[in-house]
């Protein structure tokens, strides 16, 4: 189906064409040379775009802002990264493979938060060498950031924070959700 369009009137107008599967594909061809400028364009500006997009994450409690941070998405590569250091694998006894045999959830969540925190707040937060001395005289266990992360968010506001996460990674959001329903 191509689309014309009416200049006089700027309405869009649809009208079925019927061509083979290669009349699609020369047209298809010939519409990307055209265009070639305005994909690439598209394409790097999408990129940098994944790059800089920054959602800022504030956690209230009892209607108190205790602190702020913000988060940008992760690449698939430090994403599955974080997957693989944080899954104990086992080796199946039968086939002597390796399998997964579980998974240290709590510290999983917590690395996906860390490495999705801009580099700033990183430092300001769970990098802070004071907020880690004051947790520690609080009782707190804490060796590494991740540490600080668990004890200063509750199980619920990492589910949040990552849920923000995903939205900026592509994830289940409404707005994906409807422009996969209008492809189809």
């Amino acid at each position: 189906m191509a689309r014309t369009a009416n200049i006089e009137n700027e309405e869009p107008r649809t009208t079925e064409i019927d061509m083979t599967e290669a009349e699609a594909d020369e047209v298809l061809k010939a519409d990307m040379a055209a265009n070639e400028a305005g994909y690439l364009a598209g394409l790097l500006d999408a990129a940098e775009n994944a790059e800089e997009e920054t959602k800022k994450i504030e956690i209230v409690r009892n209607g108190k802002l205790y602190f702020v941070f913000s988060i940008h998405a992760l690449a698939d590569e430090t994403l599955y990264e974080i997957r693989k250091k944080y899954t104990k694998y086992a080796k199946n006894k039968r086939t002597g493979t390796k399998v997964a045999e579980g998974v240290d959830n709590a510290k999983l969540r917590s690395s996906m938060i860390y490495n999705a925190t801009i580099a700033e707040d990183q430092e300001k937060l769970w990098n802070n060498k004071q907020v880690q001395e004051a947790l520690r005289r609080r009782g707190k266990h804490i060796i590494n950031a991740l540490d600080v992360i668990d004890a200063v968010l509750l199980p619920g506001e990492k589910e949040n924070v990552l849920a923000v996460l995903d939205e900026l990674s592509g994830y289940d959001t409404e707005e994906t959700k409807v422009e996969t329903a209008k492809n189809l």
